[in-house]
């Protein structure tokens, strides 16, 4: 009898519903996603749903295929993060599976896909390393596991990936490639083994018609995404946007400029912080057990291919979440658990699997870094409040602006579509976003401006905003903006809590 049963995808269902309620602020346990990066998605994506072209008609620097995934999970409610939600239980669950199944490659016998779907999930969606949900590398996870599953059949069974498997990795390749392309380091480090295992084994001729296969995959993928920017006349601004503003103009702070080793060890230190540590605990003993087990062509490609991803996602900018899809090598983890088990010939019963899951519940909810928001009343917080503001003054006919950083949800609070292409602030060089943020100000189209670090004011008042702002500036806490003739006054500010620090939002009307 084999490690899993053959409705087995119930469970992974179930794990990720369950976890993701606790980890992914898309969630209906919480009010609001406000991470910056899921606003953007979501603001281009609904932008789709209403005609308006990615990088055409909105700046973003992502790949197009996380914008039209989020059109995608707004079909269901183009208002509310349910839909999005939905996608990440999804790909979840489909993470789970391949991970169930490569660790099925190795036993037979008992059958513990609880175990493993429900520890899997709450220690990756619970790292340091997640974020706030709904994130492209979140999303990508399933598509690694499948890579991983392949990888590892290919080395227990002796057998390269069939047609179909091969063409399907391909897709999954192209869709890597158009959500954010570093992430194809990933298949390149497992594809690079399956290469060098075929050459050893004298089947060079049959891997290279499955590359072929392969690349047929990453085209057919490829076709619908070039056509939809050709159809819309945007194919110049994809290159500009996607691809030359991500090589050459891609900034981030100073604490960044630190030489390609610097990065790699600001991504080491992310790496090991304590709310990643079980994550962490998994790699080492997975990797420990196939040694012992000597399962050195796994053991070389998992070693590779994290190396190798890891130099490649960080050696640019080595953001928190950079690293969130090394975590699907987390699945060997369970290796020696589940080795452990048999052995002893454990056999659980609903009280111990009751247990067990409400245990990784709890894990879930002590190392998420964001569940002080679980359940947060929508009125207590600045984005709502600050809609009904705009809308009881004006009503639904009202242009509103988010100013010089990643938009945290506000333009989602307020049902707003953003008129402005430079509807908030990207880590792109250069100044172009900047001064049409600040053209959009200074002709005073916004009816209201919403900042979070920013404080604005008039040129002759700049000198009384900084004496009575200077601890904040000085600590850099927030920068001080003056315009000409601005033209907006402050009605309203916030505090609020955001990873682990304090931030206020202000909100400014026009003078009328």
């Amino acid at each position: 009898m084999k490690l899993i049963r053959k409705n087995f995808y119930i469970t992974c269902i179930v794990a990720s519903l369950v976890i993701l309620s606790i980890c992914s602020k898309s969630s209906f346990l919480y009010p609001i996603n406000n991470w910056g990066d899921a606003s953007c998605y979501y603001v281009i994506g609904k932008g789709i749903l209403h005609g308006l072209v990615p990088f055409k008609d909105y700046a973003e620097q992502k790949g197009p295929v996380i914008f039209f995934l989020y059109s995608m999970g707004l079909l269901i409610n183009e208002n509310s993060f349910i839909g999005i939600f939905i996608l990440e239980i999804i790909c979840a669950s489909i993470f789970l599976y391949f991970s169930i199944k490569t660790i099925s490659l190795f036993f037979y016998g008992s059958r513990y896909e609880v175990i493993i779907a429900f520890g899997l999930s709450a220690i990756v969606y619970s790292s340091r390393l997640m974020r706030h949900g709904g994130g492209p590398e979140e999303l990508s996870l399933c598509i690694m596991s499948y890579a991983i599953y392949l990888g590892a059949k290919y080395f227990i069974c002796k057998k390269i990936p069939d047609h179909l498997e091969m063409l399907m990795l391909g897709v999954c390749a192209g869709l890597l490639f158009w959500t954010k392309y570093t992430l194809c380091a990933f298949y390149i480090g497992i594809l690079a083994f399956m290469f060098i295992n075929s050459v050893r084994n004298k089947e060079l001729k049959i891997f290279v018609i499955r590359i072929a296969l392969f690349i047929a995959g990453c085209i057919l993928i490829s076709i619908p995404i070039l056509l939809y920017f050709a159809f819309n006349n945007a194919l110049p601004n994809l290159y500009e946007w996607y691809f030359y503003n991500n090589i050459f103009n891609y900034t981030t702070n100073e604490k960044y400029d630190v030489g390609i080793v610097g990065k790699l060890l600001i991504a080491d230190r992310i790496q090991r912080d304590y709310h990643n540590i079980l994550a962490n605990i998994l790699l080492v003993i997975g990797g420990g057990w196939l040694l012992k087990k000597k399962h050195f062509s796994i053991l070389c490609m998992f070693l590779f291919t994290y190396l190798f991803s890891f130099f490649v996602f960080n050696a640019s900018v080595p953001h928190l979440y950079s690293n969130l899809p090394l975590l699907a090598f987390c699945s060997f983890g369970f290796l020696p658990i589940v080795d452990i088990l048999q052995k002893k010939s454990f056999k659980d019963n609903h009280i111990q699997k009751g247990i067990y899951i409400i245990s990784c519940v709890g894990i879930a909810y002590i190392f998420c870094i964001h569940t002080y928001d679980l359940l947060k009343p929508k009125d207590t917080i600045p984005q709502y409040i600050f809609a009904k503001e705009m809308s009881d003054i004006s009503g639904d006919d009202y242009n509103m602006l988010y100013y010089g950083k990643l938009d945290p949800g506000f333009y989602f609070a307020s049902k707003q579509i953003p008129k402005y292409k430079a509807f908030d602030s990207l880590n792109i060089g250069g100044d172009e976003l900047k001064n049409m943020q600040k053209q959009y100000i200074t002709s005073k189209n916004p009816d209201y401006i919403i900042t979070t670090y920013f404080i604005l004011c008039d040129s002759k008042d700049y000198d009384s905003v900084l004496e009575n702002n200077r601890d904040a500036y000085e600590n850099d806490n927030e920068i001080i903006v003056a315009f000409n003739d601005f033209g907006y006054e402050l009605i309203d500010e916030m505090h609020f809590y955001f990873e682990e620090r304090d931030f206020i939002a202000r909100l400014y009307k026009k003078i009328k």
